[in-house]
């Protein structure tokens, strides 16, 4: 596992010894298809990036890398969406997301690596069950409900990198206009994200060995991904995507359960 921090300025700009050229290229891949998914629907980035990178990389390298590279492209589509914010829901759920913030980031630093792992296959597994149940009849939630979501939410945000199904939980039963959802839910995750980054900095996981090169080459990646994603919006269904972005984390997240079975 790399190091929390890093030893000199040299350690920056060079990879850690156990990334190979077939672990980078399955990097590459996966950043290339979260971030398509996340241009066609709007989601789907850090939910399929991350549990396939953690394959190679330990979580505590994995999460800070993809929240880093989702900073530029949720700070391109808030600039394109801010106008249709719902922002009483966006107040809503803040403070709660902070709090989950800082209890996941607690449980990222402490935990063993085969128990994330283990706890991120379960999840993913789960969330992708929850999607290929279909779609559910629209209903209104409380605003209270914002509180238990945000922390949740929070938590696997620092966890795992993926919290953004969590909030949608609470934002789709409460704004009902598809276009409104989605720009509240992008400016919830980059909120989410300069949060976490604000953290990683703070706890040095940030300025691990490699980590800012990493971003730096994935950068590209990132860019073509989502501009692929972004022309086949309007020509493919959403519901198709989802549908195999579902399937995908599925079969990931009963690999992962047996590695960290496995490892345990």
């Amino acid at each position: 596992m790399p190091p929390l921090r890093c030893k000199g300025a040299f350690d920056l700009l060079s990879l850690p010894a156990e990334i190979t050229w077939q672990s980078l290229s399955l990097i590459t891949l996966a950043i290339t298809v979260g971030y398509l998914s996340f241009g066609a629907t709007g989601f789907g980035a850090s939910i399929v990036s991350v549990p396939i990178v953690a394959h190679v990389l330990p979580l505590t390298f994995t999460v800070p890398l993809i929240t880093t590279i989702d900073c530029v492209a949720v700070t391109n589509a808030t600039l394109r969406q801010w106008r249709h914010v719902e922002w009483r829901e966006v107040r809503h759920l803040l403070l709660p997301m902070m709090i989950g913030i800082a209890i996941g980031l607690t449980l990222l630093i402490n935990l063993p690596p085969s128990v994330a792992l283990l706890a991120l296959g379960v999840f993913v597994g789960l969330y992708a069950v929850y999607t290929l149940v279909g779609v559910r009849e629209w209903r209104a939630i409380g605003p209270l409900w914002a509180i238990p979501i945000g922390v949740v939410g929070g938590v696997f945000s620092a966890l795992f990198g993926t919290g953004g199904p969590v909030y949608m939980v609470f934002l789709s039963s409460r704004i009902e206009d598809k276009g409104a959802l989605r720009a509240t839910s992008t400016v919830i995750i980059g909120l989410s994200v300069v949060v976490r980054i604000i953290a990683f900095v703070w706890s040095g996981m940030l300025l691990q060995n490699g980590l800012l090169l990493m971003v730096a080459m994935m950068l590209p990646m990132m860019l073509i991904g989502y501009t692929i994603g972004s022309r086949l919006h309007a020509r493919i269904s959403g519901a198709a995507v989802r549908k195999w972005i579902s399937w995908l984390l599925l079969a990931n997240g009963v690999v992962l359960v047996a590695r960290a079975l496995g490892a345990l």
